[in-house]
């Protein structure tokens, strides 16, 4: 009986052509391929916003394609193939859900439903991961390609539920609280800030990205707490 390959396999197959055969795939490296993994995911992002379940099925494939590339470039230098992506993400979630899974990867007979025990299981395997291995991480092990204003919540998220004392430098003052009470408030008062930006001449993103490399450029891991209530 012959083998029907499924539709992964197929997908799989094309890449590696397109890789042999096709000039402008050959060239390309995994540094060439940052900006295309970039606007791939923001395009993800979008599809998302329109509630388009056609759109984000294309969109994730795009970015898929994005993951199949650098895959096989890996592959190619000797670092790594798909299969062992696949292989560290399956030992990762299995570490880090130990709420679900016992240390020999079986589903548990009692799973817990609170939230907040998930949460702490989910950072102690974090933390173990870490042990022997002590090094800077750079904000907060937060990706610097975030945008500013979204790497800026998520470093005052982090650096508050650890309890860090750079998160008591920027509280929210009473003023600024009574201003901005909705969606709406803070939308304004955001575009406001981008105005006045561009009045003085100034990139708001830039300034704001600078900002926080001076002051969460490297952190250790202070920004790592048992009580943390989030995964982010």
């Amino acid at each position: 009986m012959a083998h029907n390959p499924t539709p992964t396999q197929q997908l799989i197959t094309t890449v590696k052509i397109l890789r042999e055969k096709c000039a402008w795939t050959q060239a390309l490296t995994h540094e060439s391929l940052r900006t295309y993994l970039i606007e791939e995911s923001y395009e993800v992002l979008d599809a998302i916003s329109e509630q388009n379940p056609q759109l984000l099925k294309e969109e994730l494939g795009d970015l898929y394609f994005q993951i199949l590339l650098h895959a096989l470039i890996a592959d190619e230098q000797g670092n790594f193939d798909l299969e062992d992506v696949s292989q560290t993400l399956n030992e990762k979630l299995l570490r880090r859900n130990r709420h679900i899974f016992d240390a020999e990867g079986q589903i548990r007979e009692e799973i817990t439903t609170d939230v907040q025990e998930i949460i702490r299981v989910w950072d102690a395997a974090k933390q173990a991961e870490r042990q022997g291995k002590p090094k800077a991480r750079k904000n907060a092990g937060l990706p610097a390609g975030l945008p500013s204003l979204t790497l800026a919540q998520k470093l005052l998220d982090r650096h508050t539920r650890a309890g860090s004392e750079k998160a008591d430098g920027h509280q929210v003052s009473d003023v600024t609280r009574t201003k901005i009470t909705d969606e709406q408030s803070l939308a304004a008062a955001l575009l406001e800030l981008s105005a006045r930006a561009e009045e003085l001449g100034l990139d708001a993103e830039s300034v704001l990205r600078a900002t926080l490399s001076k002051q969460y450029g490297s952190e250790i891991d202070a920004t790592i707490s048992p009580k943390s209530p989030s995964k982010r």
